[in-house]
């Protein structure tokens, strides 16, 4: 093939929920059948679905087990991947700068390159965003990534392991910041951790453990309709977790939570799970970007300065199509847009109109532990009925949406065979995580 016959080059930075369907969808398509050639770039090899890092932070979830990789993915469903992390942008030149990868004896595995496009799609997600708190980056932990969810796992079980040994220690002190989603699962799923390694023998006992849930605002679940809120509450205070509202965080000292009105909060562990921001990086690249570093993009999701470059997920301020409210950062926009995005890319290739994006609400799920869950069914009942579901049978449909996400990436039948093997290791190995 010469260089006048070379297939449309769409290169998607970023492999989280959304860069990864994104890559998934238009390998199948236009990947596959030589339209175009597609490239996921990624700083990690692997892919974890990050609304499950909470069950990876307490052993629910092994990484081992659930993560994707990239290059074998790749190699699946039509596309390429690119190891790096994108450092630069020449919109002249069309091209994306990559930096080099060293693994942890600092042996370059993949070496600074520049990677050109026809079409450029930003999907790099968000980071945590402590609001300039003093000291939450230097003492708490963070929920952010695999990393991030690894080490606090870790983390905790070594205090839990610590006190099983002395039957007199002090309770385990927990300190969870942010009662969105996030906070509130992490905060069920600690509990139902500290209560299935009790079972498994350990001496520490789930009355010695104290979380406390933090929140500045009103009520817990700001985004959830008031009675699904007030019962996400009412379940996490039969479990003896301790829920602070209207309670802002002034400061995080060494081992103490400093609240504004002068409350000090003596804890082991400070977790940080009050929002996310767009990476500060994004505003480098000559971009035009809201004041939380967003792209600014149109409702075709193409960014405001330069047509060929689109964004979607996190990292993006989109709006709800034509003159609409900007879109919420959460994996369930993400999702629509990568499946938008990719049929909207499909047809500009082949010449064909794009209609905006517009977003389809789909509820509120909460997970609350192993056997429930709450949330509202928008989906079914409409954006502007308040009806909920709670108990064992949200959680199965809060379980489906992972299954859901896992259609995306591998297709029903794969996703049916992960199942059955998820079953068939939970009769081999212990529930959670112990090592």
């Amino acid at each position: 093939m010469n260089a006048a016959a070379k297939p449309h080059r769409i290169v998607i930075v970023g492999g989280g929920a959304g860069g990864i369907e994104l890559a998934t969808r238009l390998g199948r398509s236009v990947g596959r059948a030589g339209a175009a050639e597609v490239i996921l770039v990624d700083a990690s090899p692997t892919h974890i679905w990050k609304p499950l890092l909470h069950e990876v932070a307490t052993g629910a979830l092994n990484t081992g087990e659930d993560e994707v990789n990239y290059f074998a993915h790749a190699w699946r469903n039509g596309y390429r991947f690119e190891y790096g992390f994108m450092t630069g942008l020449d919109r002249e030149a069309r091209s994306v700068q990559l930096a080099e990868v060293r693994d942890e004896e600092g042996t370059v595995m993949s070496a600074a390159r520049e990677l050109a496009y026809d079409t450029l799609v930003l999907a790099v997600g968000a980071v945590a965003n402590d609001f300039g708190t003093a000291g939450a980056a230097e003492n708490c932990m963070f929920l952010n990534n695999p990393h991030d969810a690894e080490k606090l796992r870790k983390r905790i079980l070594a205090l839990t392991f610590a006190a099983s040994a002395h039957a007199s220690a002090m309770p385990l002190r927990i300190a969870i910041i942010g009662a969105g989603p996030t906070g509130v699962e992490l905060a069920a799923e600690i509990h139902h951790t500290i209560c299935e390694m009790h079972h498994y023998g350990a001496n520490f006992t789930p009355d010695r453990l104290e979380i406390t849930l933090i929140e500045a605002g009103e009520r817990i679940l700001a985004a959830a309709p008031p009675a699904l809120a007030d019962y996400a509450t009412a379940e996490l205070e039969k479990r003896g977790i301790q829920v602070f509202t209207h309670r802002r965080v002034e400061a995080i000292e060494p081992g103490v939570v400093v609240l504004a009105d002068g409350t000090r909060l003596a804890v082991d562990i400070a977790v940080w799970a009050a929002g996310v921001k767009a990476s500060p990086w994004l505003a480098e690249l000559g971009l035009e970007v809201n004041r939380g570093n967003q792209i600014k993009v149109t409702s075709t999701l193409q960014t405001l300065t330069d047509p060929a470059i689109f964004a979607l997920g996190d990292c993006c301020e989109a709006p709800d199509g034509e003159g609409g409210k900007p879109l919420p950062a959460t994996a369930q926009v993400a999702h629509q847009e990568a499946e938008w995005l990719a049929d909207a890319l499909a047809d500009k290739l082949a010449g064909r109109e794009v209609k905006p994006f517009v977003f389809k609400p789909q509820g509120i799920m909460v997970s609350l532990g192993k056997h429930t869950a709450v949330g509202s069914l928008a989906a079914i009942v409409g954006p502007k009925r308040n009806y909920y579901v709670e108990g064992r049978g949200a959680k199965l449909i809060y379980a489906s949406l992972y299954r859901i996400h896992q259609a995306a990436v591998h297709g029903w039948p794969l996703t049916l065979l992960l199942w059955m093997g998820d079953k068939l290791r939970r009769v081999a190995r212990p529930a959670i995580k112990l090592h």
